[in-house]
């Protein structure tokens, strides 16, 4: 699927879910993210969030960082590309930036690919 992702990143729908996503993804993790709901702002809240405990993963503990690069779906190569072509300020940022992007790419991925709800037959049980 080739997908323009920037054609979602002012939907509201899609945001949330992608909030909705981030938020699951790192608690899985036991990490806590949050969205206020606040869909004009929702990629510097949760970049400002997210961003912390990447620099904090890649300080200190980088088997969990892998961990949350694997529910995320995200290319621990990748990742690695980044980390050692960039600062490791910039990297993180990148790193980040990368996250949630993908995020968001399972969101519409997802949606794009679920077929809407069949309509209800009266009396099948």
């Amino acid at each position: 699927m080739q997908t323009d992702i920037s054609l979602y990143k002012n939907n509201e729908e899609i945001i949330r879910l992608t909030a909705a996503q981030v938020e699951k993804d790192f608690a899985s993790n036991g990490i806590d993210i949050s969205f206020s709901g606040n869909t004009a702002a929702a990629y510097d809240e949760l970049f400002v969030q997210v961003k912390p405990v990447v620099k904090n993963m890649l300080e200190n503990n980088r088997n969990k960082f892998s961990q949350l690069l694997y529910t995320i779906d995200l290319s621990e190569k990748k990742a690695n590309e980044i980390f050692a072509d960039n600062s490791f300020a910039d990297a993180v940022e990148k790193i980040t930036q990368f996250i949630l992007e993908r995020e968001l790419l399972k969101v519409i991925t997802r949606k794009h690919f679920t077929p809407p709800n069949p309509p209800q037959r009266e009396g099948l049980c």
